[in-house]
C-alpha cells in the first residue's frame, strides 16, 4: 500500500485494473490518502520461497515483481516499485462443487468454511446472509431442537451456495482476461 500522491494518473479518484492473461494488477483509492495494490499471478503457491525469499523480504518480494511485470507500462509499475508497505501473500483458492457435510444436529458451517469462492464480490453477502438466516433459525421458536434448526438453515444455505458456486467456478480466470466484458449483455441478477 502507498501514498496516494503521485499516483493520481495511474488510480484516478476510484481504482484502475490491467491485465495480460496471466498477470494481474488492480489499484483501489482508499481512505487516508492511501492506494492499495493487488497484484494476481498464474503461478504455484510456493512461488515466493521457490524463489529462495520469505514474505518479510519487502525489497526482494519488490524486486521479483518488478521483473515479472518488466514489460508493463513504466507507469504501472510504480505501483509496484513505490510500494511503502510490506506484501501480504493471499492465494486464491476455492472448495469444489457442490461442497456439502454430513448433517451433525450441533454444527453447522457457514460463510467461507461453507461454501470458500474466489474473491468476485459475493462470499461476504452470502456470509452475512448465513449468519443471518441461521441466527433467526436458532431464535425463533419454530423448531423444537437446535438440530432442526440447523437443518432449516442448511436446507436454504447449501443450495443456495451450490448454486452460486457453480455460477463463480472457473470464474478467477477472469480476473486475469484481457478482454473487457460486454456490460450492454451482461446478466445483472
Amino acid at each position: 500500500m502507498g501514498r496516494a500522491g503521485g499516483f493520481e494518473g495511474e488510480v484516478g479518484q476510484g481504482g484502475a485494473a490491467a491485465a495480460d492473461g496471466d498477470r494481474g494488477l488492480f489499484a483501489q483509492r482508499n481512505s487516508g490518502d492511501h492506494i492499495r495494490v493487488h497484484l494476481i499471478q498464474r503461478v504455484p503457491a510456493d512461488w515466493i520461497t521457490a524463489g529462495g525469499l520469505t514474505l518479510q523480504d519487502t525489497d526482494g518480494i519488490r524486486a521479483h515483481l518488478l521483473e515479472r511485470y518488466r514489460d508493463w507500462s513504466p507507469r504501472l509499475r510504480r505501483l509496484i516499485s513505490d510500494n511503502d508497505g510490506p506484501s501480504v501473500d493471499r492465494p486464491i483458492f476455492a472448495l469444489p462443487v457442490p461442497h456439502t457435510w454430513e448433517h451433525n444436529p450441533t454444527v453447522t458451517l457457514l460463510g467461507d468454511a461453507a461454501h470458500l469462492m474466489p474473491p468476485l464480490g459475493v462470499g461476504v453477502n452470502l456470509a452475512m446472509l448465513d449468519a443471518c438466516e441461521l441466527a433467526l433459525a436458532l431464535a425463533l421458536a419454530r423448531h423444537d431442537t437446535v438440530g432442526e434448526a440447523v437443518r432449516t438453515y442448511e436446507k436454504t444455505m447449501l443450495p443456495r451456495s451450490t448454486e452460486t458456486a457453480r455460477l463463480l467456478d472457473g470464474a478467477a480466470a477472469e480476473l486475469l482476461s484481457t478482454e473487457l466484458p460486454d456490460f450492454a449483455t451482461t446478466d445483472h441478477r
